[in-house]
């Protein structure tokens, strides 16, 4: 009696592959693209058009793992790699959800792309970036703050500056300098914001500045990326890894960080980012939503080397000395426009001659106040002398109405009545109607 052989496994070989069906009319110059286990592609490919009986031509078939030889892939990720080249993709039928796998590209053209995809991992490689030179003021506040960092470890910095000051550029440039310190190491960033919103200023500032050639790979999966050339999602960070470590850039929003349950929420995402080692936490708009228990949880689970503190008006921290004053590098609209007075014509063109003159005007509340003055402010039973502050003017009750009613009121008064004030007169009230 012969021996019975049952063969329960086979080997699978994943395949992409790409067709083309001429007769079709409205398929003229589109090409489909897509993948399968089976031995055979063409039994594959029959399956799909046998039914309604459309010839094809098979353009070509090749295996589906990166030229390392160990990592596997699918017809997925070569789509969104030709997504992200502006390769057009065929719209769904209406009511469809599942997008088709049809490309406007040759035969010819999808096989290079697809050379391309499994040489480089699946990470298209930027054009040349543009060369920058950074203003004094930024420099200053890179060189400070490398300083900084290097004499306090696990520390953490403020840049106090004010809108348009370049922070972003700054801030990748301080990237690439902490890069260059850190030897055969990953130099991986970690940017946390309360403003999703300006994840493209952000991604294009990358794209601009520093480039893939840069080294540093941007990693996200903030919607507002979604799709971005050269955004990588975190998978795909991961399987482009080789034997060596890539350096990254990875953008994340609070929400998410803290919505996650690795950092105190009850989403089960975002756990690389409580594992990895980060040479630095940048937290953009520092003085958003950053100071709640919730926050500090979440931030308490970040491991990393150095913390840099990004914004234009962080009265808080600077109100509870937060940050030593060797920490921070201080740039206000007042400094800006002593530069743009005072520069020197030798050292070339003046970068801020495009800047607006900006006039400071202040209110003198004396009059407003005249009540508290007079009467001083009582402070553990003992009457100190009265000074302004602004919580304090404008602090209300638990119903919601002013502490400071009548003082309100008169400055309110003092701003549509009085002599030189913004709202005093029918043409300045026009002219600044935006302004309030």
């Amino acid at each position: 009696m012969k021996a019975i052989h049952l063969q329960t496994t086979r080997t699978a070989i994943p395949r992409c592959y790409c067709y083309s069906t001429p007769t079709v009319p409205d398929h003229k110059g589109w090409v489909k693209i897509g993948y399968t286990e089976q031995e055979d592609v063409e039994d594959r490919i029959n399956q799909q058009l046998r039914t309604a009986n459309i010839p094809h031509k098979t353009e070509w078939s090749d295996i589906a793992i990166f030229s390392d030889g160990k990592t596997y892939f699918h017809d997925t990720d070569f789509h969104a790699y030709l997504q992200k080249q502006g390769i057009e993709r065929m719209k769904p039928l209406s009511g469809d959800k599942k997008m088709p796998e049809w490309f406007k590209i040759s035969g010819e053209e999808s096989m290079m792309q697809f050379m391309k995809f499994r040489q480089n991992r699946g990470i298209l490689q930027s054009v040349e970036v543009i060369p920058y030179v950074l203003r004094d003021e930024q420099s200053k506040a890179i060189e400070q703050t490398l300083t900084y960092f290097k004499s306090h470890q696990n520390s953490e910095f403020l840049w106090n500056a004010k809108p348009r000051f370049g922070k972003t550029l700054a801030t990748y440039d301080l990237c690439k300098r902490l890069k260059e310190n850190q030897g055969e190491r990953a130099c991986n960033i970690l940017i946390v914001t309360n403003r999703p919103a300006i994840a493209n200023s952000w991604y294009e500032d990358y794209e601009k500045f520093l480039g893939t050639q840069s080294g540093f790979r941007f990693v996200s999966e903030v919607s507002a990326l979604k799709g971005k050339s050269y955004v990588m999602s975190r998978e795909q960070y991961t399987n482009s890894l080789n034997d060596k470590l890539m350096d990254c850039i990875e953008f994340v929003s609070l929400q998410d960080l803290k919505g996650s349950l690795h950092f105190g929420g009850h989403i089960n995402k975002l756990r690389e980012v409580k594992d990895m080692q980060w040479e630095l936490l940048v937290i953009d708009e520092a003085h958003e939503g950053v100071d709640t228990m919730k926050t500090d949880i979440a931030f308490n689970q970040i491991k990393r080397k150095y913390t840099l503190h990004l914004s234009g008006t962080p009265f808080k921290a600077l109100a509870n000395d937060k940050f030593p004053s060797d920490a921070i590098y201080n740039w206000t609209y007042s400094d800006e426009q002593r530069a743009k007075r005072d520069w020197n014509y030798i050292n070339g063109n003046n970068p801020y001659e495009s800047l607006p003159k900006l006039n400071l005007f202040t209110y003198q509340m004396s009059e407003i106040i005249h009540e508290e003055l007079s009467h001083g402010i009582e402070i553990k039973g003992e009457t100190e002398e009265y000074a302004f502050d602004l919580n304090q003017f404008f602090a209300t009750k638990t119903n919601g109405e002013f502490v400071h009613n009548e003082s309100v009121n008169r400055f309110l008064d003092a701003l549509t009545k009085q002599e030189k004030f913004p709202f005093s007169t029918n043409e300045l009230r026009e002219e600044l109607k935006h302004t309030l």
